[in-house]
């Protein structure tokens, strides 16, 4: 893994290391829109990506560092973050807090990445977004970037070797594992999901192996239910309860708990069922923060070994 750092920066980070002083210089980072300049390390950030405040996180930068986030549901590990001003949502920033803020560095990904444009007017902005198509690739980029901004590099090398590592072990359980089905569950609404699709990084990162192709979907606006699962019977059933994520029901209304709507016979009688390999996937982890912290990425890993390690010694 690289950090990417001009060469003036470069030659004058050095000494500082040695004096203990802290040294203004320009920065040249990486991100899913390119190469930003910045005139040295951010004192304002305003970060509306939740891999990155994650990120930060797992870097070890304390909250203080940040002066604005989004309203969101957090996961308790971002507390510290979540007490931040708000700056407006996941997805609509708020002008006016922005200019009492007067950030000198934006962050946005995923869902605030269409407003990169607009905001890279009020000061300069960075897209942390993460792509399913190269995920590891795009969260090393982001801790890379992150640790140079924070001076926390040497963090930042360490968690992408435990990532790497803690890959590797899971990749092999998986790779043993029989093929299952991963489910997002809106109340009772089931959502299939298989590689390449949002959630397949099961399957195309984690090596977990799939019960459908991409090809066996249910076309768009297509029920799929508890009998399909049935007809199906997988050995391992994987669930994401999206509302549970979010904190609110789809369409408004009560919140229906996964584990209560899969307490049924269909999902009983299944082959999951039987042997007790129905996972209850972390909501937030899987679905508000899409695996692409570093965080959640490793807790996410950490749960499915469990899993697994469970299932090979009964």
């Amino acid at each position: 893994m690289t950090f990417d750092i001009t060469r003036r920066a470069a030659a004058l980070a050095l000494p500082a290391l040695f004096l203990g002083t802290a040294v203004a210089a320009p920065l040249s980072v990486r991100h899913a829109g390119g190469m930003t300049s910045l005139p040295g390390a951010p004192r304002r950030a305003v970060v509306y990506d939740l891999g990155a405040l994650d990120a930060l996180h797992a870097l070890g930068v304390p909250a203080s560092a940040v002066a604005g986030v989004p309203r969101a549901q957090l996961p308790r590990y971002l507390d510290s973050f979540a007490q931040r001003p708000a700056a407006g949502g996941l997805f609509e920033p708020d002008y006016e807090a922005l200019s009492r803020l007067a950030p000198d560095l934006i962050v946005v990904g995923g869902r605030s990445a269409g407003k990169a444009e607009v905001l890279g007017r009020i000061a300069p902005t960075l897209d942390l977004s993460v792509s399913g198509k190269h995920m590891l690739a795009d969260i090393e980029r982001n801790i890379a970037t992150l640790a140079l901004l924070f001076g926390r590099q040497a963090q930042g090398r360490a968690l992408v070797q435990r990532i790497h590592a803690e890959l590797q072990g899971l990749r092999a359980q998986a790779s043993q594992a029989a093929p299952g089905l991963l489910l997002m569950a809106v109340n009772d609404k089931l959502l299939p999901q298989a590689p390449g699709s949002r959630f397949g990084f099961l399957f195309d990162v984690f090596g977990a192996r799939s019960a459908l192709s991409a090809a066996q979907l249910p076309a768009r606006g297509t029920a799929y239910g508890f009998d399909d699962v049935a007809r199906l019977d997988p050995e391992w059933i994987y669930v994401i309860d999206r509302n549970t994520a979010t904190g609110q029901a789809a369409g408004g209304g009560e919140i229906m708990a996964s584990r209560k709507v899969f307490d049924n016979a269909r999902i009983h009688a299944t082959a999951a069922g039987r042997k007790g390999q129905v996972v209850f996937l972390d909501p937030k982890g899987w679905y508000l923060m899409g695996s692409a912290g570093p965080t959640a990425l490793l807790d996410n890993m950490a749960q499915l070994r469990q899993a697994y390690g469970a299932a090979s010694s009964r």
